[in-house]
């Protein structure tokens, strides 16, 4: 195999301007409860344009969330603004939905204290729409999903899978669906793909916007919802395909993990610190693996570095999402010390190669000790084990690592 550069970038989640006509209540009510930097999603995909535009890359993958919320206005400024413009310099961009995509209730402007709904897309319109980015020049697709296969050079293809449920999204009860499966349709279309492929000795690398695997333990059954159902025994099937690594997002951190062979190469959002993104060399037998940030921004002015800046949006985030999931009636001086400390060991795992020091160590066995004896033996058990779960990677390394593919 010649040598073969893929940039992947996820979880680009860009804003079109026009859907904030007026901030106010509405939009600030909103960001309180996310994570994402949306203000800045359209100077951020600017500069990881530019960024790849003055690279070598020839290749560039995206696995999911392509937008705030699946509005149609958003994607076509992604389109626009970046897709074009690599198409244009002869870069070859491939996409897939994720859960914020496709028919999207979620899909609204927002004008001072109101947000109204706005016009989202349908499955076969997000087809259309990214025909010239994976879905016009597939060499199969799959009936059931926006699942296709794509022949990237001569002796390479993508697995591009689509695990998303927007045919569940409920418009009048508000509801999106954020967990993934693959549908036995589907999997039926991967099985016969990679054997096609096997047999006339083709490399598969796969696509897909949830995680094939856990990426720390106990993280299907704190935030249920990220890694897709039946997911070891679809890793297996996999594996004995001849399938060796899945690239994945959703869940906005950098991470690298495996099962019995298979790799998932997780990578985290452009729009959640640090704003990483992947560039992948394909050479024989091997990928290698490194990580590279967008460090600033143009139009940012702000008294901090950008990098600093994301960090401390990151960190409120957090704080606001676990002031939810900690409960009320622990005393309020252990449960802020709990939150800030989970707060902390998130911002490690969505950076990659996280590891608790000592300090922290001692740190979290007193919390733990802490709340134990203030309020419940079963909540000290669970904050110790999930703490030291999302702040201590184990291997591979998340950010520059190599992964023999055959």
């Amino acid at each position: 195999m010649a040598q073969v550069q893929i940039a992947v970038v996820s979880d680009v989640h860009v804003m079109d301007p026009s859907l904030l006509k007026e901030d106010g209540k509405a939009f600030t009510e909103y960001i309180s409860q996310d994570r994402k930097m949306l203000r800045e999603s359209t100077s951020l995909l600017s500069a990881f344009t530019d960024s790849i535009l003055n690279s070598s890359v020839k290749y560039l993958l995206i696995p999911g969330d392509l937008t705030k919320d699946g509005e149609l206005v958003s994607h076509r400024y992604l389109i626009d603004n970046c897709l074009s413009r690599l198409r244009n310099a002869g870069i070859t961009v491939l996409v897939i939905p994720g859960n914020h995509d496709v028919n999207n209730p979620h899909a609204v402007a927002y004008d001072g204290a109101r947000k109204t709904r706005v016009a989202t897309v349908s499955r076969s319109e997000f087809a259309q729409m990214y025909k010239d980015y994976g879905y016009g020049n597939a060499i199969a697709r799959d009936t059931a999903s926006l699942s296709y296969v794509y022949q990237l050079t001569p002796t390479l293809r993508v697995l591009a899978l689509d695990a998303t449920e927007s045919d569940q999204n409920d418009f009048s009860k508000d509801i999106c669906v954020t967990p993934g499966r693959l549908r036995p349709a589907t999997l039926l279309f991967i099985k016969e793909q990679l054997a096609n492929a096997k047999k006339q000795g083709i490399t598969v690398i796969g696509m897909m916007h949830h995680g094939l695997l856990q990426h720390w333990k106990y993280q299907n059954k704190m935030i249920p919802g990220y890694v897709i159902d039946n997911n070891l025994s679809i890793a297996s099937m996999m594996y004995k395909a001849g399938l060796r690594v899945m690239l994945t997002g959703h869940s906005h951190a950098q991470d690298i993990t495996q099962y019995k062979g298979i790799y998932d190469v997780e990578t985290g959002s452009l729009v959640s610190y640090p704003s990483p993104y992947r560039l992948i060399t394909l050479q024989g037998d091997k990928m290698k693996i490194t990580t590279h940030h967008i460090n600033t921004i143009k139009g940012y002015s702000g008294n901090i570095s950008f990098k600093d800046y994301s960090k401390s949006y990151e960190t409120r985030g957090f704080n606001t999402f676990l002031q939810k999931v900690i409960p009320t009636q622990m005393p309020d001086s252990v449960r802020t010390k709990a939150i800030d400390f989970l707060s902390d060991m998130m911002i490690k795992n969505y950076a990659g190669d996280e590891k608790i020091t000592d300090a922290e160590e001692a740190q979290r066995i007193q919390i733990a000790n802490m709340i134990r004896k203030s309020y419940s033996f079963k909540w000290s058990i669970i904050f110790r084990r999930v703490s030291k779960a999302i702040g201590n990677d184990t291997a591979p390394a998340d950010n520059d690592f190599s992964i023999d593919i055959k």
